[in-house]
């Protein structure tokens, strides 16, 4: 029995350090910055096609415990930069969409200054049941617009996920 793991383990060993230059001693250790170079750029590979860190560790030979180390920072570059990413487009989308309810509020106060006019047009020529429902029609343009600006004020005081983010890492 110690015959085989002790022949496994310096197979083990042969196989973990191919990676070592024609001539290096072959030693467990620590590898070379190039080697290391070589190993990341191995592991880049298999971290990119979706593989698992323990079948990644399985198929290049490579401790597990090296393996893990690279995938956790990549996976936190790649998190980081989805947030960035999410917190931009939220921030970005939240001001188009005030924008558009500004827009909309613009509007409104165009037409209801038209239909005050002709209202006005109505009134001084008897037309009481045009004057009406332009009058009913002016009260339906004030409660959309109370609407937009309600829900304008409502995004506006919305904090957006960056601020939830910061005030809960204060809490921390």
């Amino acid at each position: 029995m110690y015959l085989i793991l002790k022949f496994d383990f310096q197979y083990i060993i042969t196989k973990k350090t191919k990676f070592c230059n024609e001539g290096e001693n072959t030693k467990r250790g620590r590898p070379t910055r190039g080697n290391q170079n070589k190993i990341k750029k191995i592991l880049k590979q298999h971290y990119e096609k979706g593989i698992s860190a323990t079948a990644t560790s399985k198929e290049t030979n490579l401790n597990i415990k090296t393996v893990s180390k690279y995938f956790t920072e990549w996976d936190k570059k790649l998190l980081e930069y989805n947030e960035l990413d999410f917190l931009k487009r939220a921030k970005i989308t939240k001001e188009k969409i005030i924008q558009s309810f500004e827009k909309d509020i613009i509007s409104l106060d165009k037409d209801e200054k038209e239909i005050e006019i002709i209202k006005n047009i109505a009134k001084q020529n008897g037309s009481i049941s045009h004057f009406e429902k332009l009058s009913k029609l002016k009260l339906k343009i004030k409660e959309q617009k109370l609407k937009i600006l309600s829900a304008k004020i409502n995004l506006i005081n919305t904090p957006t996920a960056d601020t939830v983010i910061n005030l809960e890492k204060e809490d921390d």
